[in-house]
């Protein structure tokens, strides 16, 4: 395996950052107002919940969402219907 894929089947870490340019292309069209699964060194719009605010206890409410959640064990709470 190259060292490049090895990263995606660790579980040294859950949480992948979206690469800004997607984002970019992605916010111009939806003009995201929350990311509500992020770190303060990851997050993508000025309002973000970070692991220690719980976004899944938040409001969502009036809010245009961009959610890049953590993968792992814990993904599907973020992706319930």
């Amino acid at each position: 395996m190259t060292k490049n894929l090895k990263v995606h089947f660790s579980s040294q870490t859950d949480l992948w950052s979206t690469p800004q340019a997607f984002f970019d292309q992605l916010n111009k069209e939806f003009n995201f107002t929350l990311d509500p699964c992020a770190t303060k060194e990851n997050a993508k719009c000025k309002k973000f919940f970070t692991k220690e605010q719980d976004g899944l206890k938040q409001s969502w409410a009036k809010e245009i969402v961009f959610m890049n959640p953590p993968y792992g064990s814990e993904i599907s709470l973020w992706i319930e219907n």
